[in-house]
């Protein structure tokens, strides 16, 4: 009978001992340390910054390009001639030339143009004259 009074009293010194020592060495660590506010947190307002960049868009979508005026675009050769929409730049067209172009004014690289085209077969266009767009500027 001693011995197993002996047995249950050590065992009941075994679980306490292992329950109380152990029971919070697997929880996490927690080094509060310096705190920061919740507000530092929150992501910034992009609302304003998006609906910017959309008007931007809309006016770019809104304007209107000028009809028979273009830019001259860098893939221009002695065969050929790249015109580019004015004022947007967003349209771009590539046309043959004839064999003998009437140039008024300058007609290098990205500079603005009008442009007169010649029907070939009543299909194709080339482009025969070229003359150069003075641009008005408030300087």
């Amino acid at each position: 009978m001693k011995k197993i009074l002996c047995f249950v009293a050590a065992l009941a010194a075994t679980t306490f001992i292992t329950t109380t020592s152990t029971s919070c060495k697997f929880a996490p660590d927690q080094h509060d340390g310096d705190t920061v506010a919740a507000s530092e947190f929150y992501p910034i307002d992009t609302s304003a910054i998006h609906a910017k960049k959309m008007a931007k868009i809309a006016a770019v979508k809104a304007g209107k390009d000028s009809v028979g005026i273009y830019y001259i675009g860098s893939g221009s050769t002695k065969d050929i001639i790249q015109l580019v929409s004015y004022p947007s730049r967003r349209d771009t067209m590539i046309y043959s030339k004839t064999r003998h172009v009437k140039v008024k004014g300058n007609a290098d690289i990205n500079h603005v143009v009008r442009v007169d085209y010649y029907l070939l077969n009543g299909k194709d266009s080339l482009v025969k004259y070229v003359e150069e767009v003075e641009l008005k500027t408030n300087h």
